[in-house]
């Protein structure tokens, strides 16, 4: 019986947990153990969907005294009621989604990739088969932006974009330390705006911070920036009492949005929209009218966003990027916009880094690399030191699959012996 040989391999498990010994371990044994018990968990969160959807529909729930079939399967789990609901919705999809319903017997999707999948299939069935592929050889943050694509293809652009719109909210409450919290939700371009001017904010007060000798995390100037522009003013380093200068002083930044002068932040926001969709006012078939990062937008959204000057606009059959090349290294204008687009994130595979990535030559421009958009990826920090500095290779894999992402089109690929790096400079986490 099923439950029978469930409880054999339970024990197994917890006695094989029981006898390890994490510190024995080899570096290259403790990689295969994390896989295996990877494969693991993938199964059982398997398992769990599958029966989460018999509990439902078998009422047992009822008969237990529960209140519903999220409260039974969260008392279960050890989970709240809205991963419940999140987990029963994406266990009734998987009744009418036969590919995904088989990967997921065989421990190939874990719980986010299934919960991505199922909401954007059940959308648009013909996309099922091509987004359990790329679960496979893309990373989670390519395959959520992929469900987006799709969910925003099966639903009218206007009425999602409205329904977002009026369920708009900004939430606050205190902690019992007196931190003060937010939550917030937000139209994908209004959200897009906040982020630019934050970012914006947040560079400059980095530097400043840098300039006084003083280590600021990225979320702490964000959060300083977030304040500063809500409440009108800049938030400078030397006017904080408790580091010297002057309490009073404060600068007034300028409005990115109203105004358009001043010793303010300059934010932008990228938009990437087809030629043929800006022209008539919505898309058709494959074509794309998206913030990268973010997700898809109305085209009317982005003709609106047009009016204000902190819009970049990629017209994707606008110049063409891929003849662009220069015998220096600077960057054309439109081919940074390309790269921006083209790689949101770090490009080395596992790495979903979005924030301040450095743009490397892939073959050194030292050794006769061109500037050119094939020559050119996005890196993070961390990855770009270990290129430059420690002989790690970045290399084009497979080429780009026909819905313009990314698969597996890059290769990282380590030297025999690890780097030694400064401790200055490790990558935390």
């Amino acid at each position: 019986m099923l439950l029978d040989h469930l409880a054999t391999v339970t024990d197994q498990l917890r006695s094989s947990l029981a006898e390890l010994d994490p510190e024995r371990l080899s570096g290259p044994d403790a990689a295969r153990l994390l896989a295996a018990f990877a494969e693991v968990e993938r199964l059982a969160s398997a398992g769990k969907l599958l029966a989460a959807r018999r509990v439902e529909s078998s009422n047992v729930w009822r008969r237990s005294g529960h209140r519903s079939a999220a409260a039974h399967i969260a008392e279960a789990t050890g989970t709240g009621i809205g991963p419940a609901i999140s987990a029963l919705e994406t266990a009734r999809h998987l009744g009418s989604l036969p590919a995904t319903d088989e990967a997921v017997r065989q421990g190939l999707l874990s719980e986010t990739q299934v919960k991505e999948i199922a909401g954007a299939a059940i959308l648009q069935p013909d996309a099922e088969q091509s987004l359990v592929d790329a679960a496979g050889q893309q990373p989670l943050s390519v395959l959520k932006l992929r469900c987006k694509r799709v969910r925003a293809a099966g639903q009218d652009p206007a009425s999602s974009y409205e329904a977002i719109r009026k369920g708009r909210y900004l939430r606050n409450w205190v902690e019992d330390s007196g931190a003060v919290r937010f939550d917030a939700r937000l139209t994908p371009d209004e959200g897009a705006r906040l982020l630019a001017s934050v970012t914006a904010e947040a560079a400059r007060l980095g530097g400043e911070a840098r300039r006084a000798g003083l280590d600021e995390s990225a979320k702490a100037l964000a959060a300083d920036a977030l304040v500063g522009l809500a409440s009108g003013r800049s938030l400078a380093l030397s006017a904080r009492g408790d580091r010297g200068g002057d309490p009073g002083s404060t600068r007034q930044p300028r409005d990115p949005v109203s105004e358009g002068t001043g010793d303010g932040p300059t934010s932008v926001i990228h938009v990437r929209v087809d030629h043929a969709a800006l022209l008539r006012g919505h898309v058709e078939g494959d074509e794309l009218c998206e913030i990268p990062g973010i997700g898809p937008i109305p085209v009317d959204v982005a003709r609106r966003l047009a009016v204000d000057s902190i819009l970049n606009v990629l017209v994707t059959d606008g110049v063409d990027v891929t003849t662009v090349a220069r015998a220096s290294r600077s960057i054309p204008v439109a081919l940074r916009r390309a790269l921006i687009e083209r790689d949101p994130e770090c490009v080395v595979p596992g790495c979903d880094t979005r924030d301040r990535l450095e743009i490397d030559h892939i073959r050194t421009f030292a050794d006769g690399g061109e500037t050119s958009l094939a020559n050119l990826a996005r890196l993070c920090h961390w990855h770009h030191y270990l290129k430059t500095y420690h002989g790690h290779l970045l290399e084009r894999g497979d080429a780009t699959d026909a819905g313009g992402d990314p698969g597996s089109r890059w290769r990282w690929i380590a030297p025999a012996d690890p780097p030694v790096v400064p401790r200055h400079i490790r990558r935390s986490g």
